[in-house]
């Protein structure tokens, strides 16, 4: 299915994973669910640096030895955290988009979809602009996001062919122009006083709404 998560329950032993597929999380999972929560906060007030096994614990309420328990080093944490928030992200916008009427409304709400995320977790938010940071110089982080990244296209890419009958060599790049339509307005409402997520929100939706129209009225590849 076009939803489907494509990371493994190794990769994912927390609740947000577990929830999708009504797995019953173990207090180890629940312990390491804590604790990725807690570097997700230490992560987005004090950034990548001051994060540590110190910092992680004082927000547990814990010893440092007891986080080292769960996680063999600050990379395994940082690794843990991305890809909670990629579930949780996931997750929100799957729940939005079961809710569209038609095609065009599944595209329109995986546009908006982002957005609703961003609102509800901006700490999370703050967390993935370090990881595309991070994405610039570490290999392991960029193989990461492009998994993401083409993972996302291809979802979108399923909706337009089986929902809107875009033809499949098309389809792709469409769904890749409208997710970095996405990237951008994001950025530009989060990192400048130009306007609110909310604003970006709207322009993003009228963006992909007017990619649409045009598609609809030409039958060209846009």
């Amino acid at each position: 299915m076009w939803y489907e998560v494509e990371m493994n329950n190794e990769s994912f032993p927390d609740l947000s994973l577990r929830s999708l597929f009504d797995f019953k999380p173990s207090k180890g999972d629940l312990k390491r669910l804590e604790i990725i929560k807690a570097a997700i906060e230490s992560l987005a007030t004090v950034g990548f640096d001051k994060t540590t096994y110190e910092s992680i614990a004082k927000i547990v309420g814990t010893r440092r030895a007891h986080i080292n328990y769960y996680f063999q080093d600050k990379n395994d944490i940082f690794m843990s955290c991305i890809k909670y928030i990629i579930v949780n992200y996931q997750q929100v916008s799957l729940k939005h988009i079961e809710e569209a009427k038609d095609g065009k409304d599944m595209v329109l709400r995986f546009v908006e979809g982002p957005y609703i995320w961003a609102q509800e977790n901006p700490k999370e938010l703050i967390v993935m602009y370090l990881f595309y940071y991070l994405c610039s110089f570490n290999e392991e982080y960029k193989d990461l996001h492009d998994k993401i990244r083409i993972g996302g296209a291809k979802r979108l890419a399923y909706i337009l062919e089986e929902k809107l009958d875009v033809p499949k060599e098309i389809s792709f790049e469409l769904s890749k122009t409208i997710q970095n339509s996405i990237s951008g307005y994001m950025l530009d409402a989060t990192t400048t006083t130009e306007e609110s997520i909310e604003e970006a929100k709207i322009k993003n939706i009228e963006f992909a709404n007017f990619l649409l129209e045009k598609y609809a009225q030409s039958k060209i590849n846009l």
